[in-house]
């Protein structure tokens, strides 16, 4: 179906391992799955890649109500964000941030603070480096659904923002994202083992 090369070369395959901290075997699944999806080729690099509209056509995302955030946030590298294309490299990238926390061998793509700021990037909506009240509030909303009233809702943003807004200006920094998370196992919640 996608158009990437059938095989992925051996020196990339090395590199990749090393870089993400995934094992060999890992990076061929997520190639294979890759490839499915790829249905673009950059003729320039003669490489494949992803667009958001690839992701798409993925049932599980079309019906997560979350989705269009999970999309958003494989893009939201500045580099991947700008050129509005997913390489492989990309793909392999973000998707080891899910890879669990192995504290014998710290990595920098699935590290706490690279897990933390992965779910930043999915309630900063407008990408300004803050998350807003409306921003967590529409969040909020996208995961729950019209199931619960609107003022319900509104409680809990309020809350959250009062608890999480160390300083009051109305807006949840980074710092103050992580801060809040840190008695939250963000390890194994943003953990599967998928991939070896």
């Amino acid at each position: 179906m996608g158009q990437s090369n059938s095989q992925l070369p051996e020196h990339e395959l090395e590199q990749l391992s090393i870089e993400s901290g995934l094992s060999r075997s890992g990076i061929l699944t997520l190639y294979q799955r890759f490839s499915h999806l790829a249905t673009h080729l950059d003729k320039t690099l003669n490489e494949a890649f992803l667009t958001k509209s690839d992701f798409l056509s993925i049932s599980e995302l079309q019906q997560n109500p979350l989705g269009n955030r999970i999309i958003d946030a494989f893009f939201a590298d500045a580099e991947v964000g700008e050129r509005r294309k997913l390489y492989f490299r990309d793909f392999v990238k973000v998707l080891s941030h899910f890879r669990p926390i192995n504290k014998n061998k710290p990595h920098p793509w699935n590290s706490r603070e690279a897990k933390l700021r992965f779910a930043f990037t999915m309630y900063d909506l407008n990408k300004s480096g803050t998350i807003t009240k409306d921003e967590f509030r529409e969040i909020l909303q996208m995961m729950i659904g019209d199931n619960v009233p609107e003022e319900q809702v509104d409680s809990i943003a309020d809350r959250t923002m009062r608890e999480a807004d160390r300083d009051g200006d109305g807006c949840i920094t980074f710092a103050e994202f992580c801060s809040a998370m840190d008695k939250t196992d963000i390890e194994q919640k943003m953990s599967f083992r998928f991939l070896t």
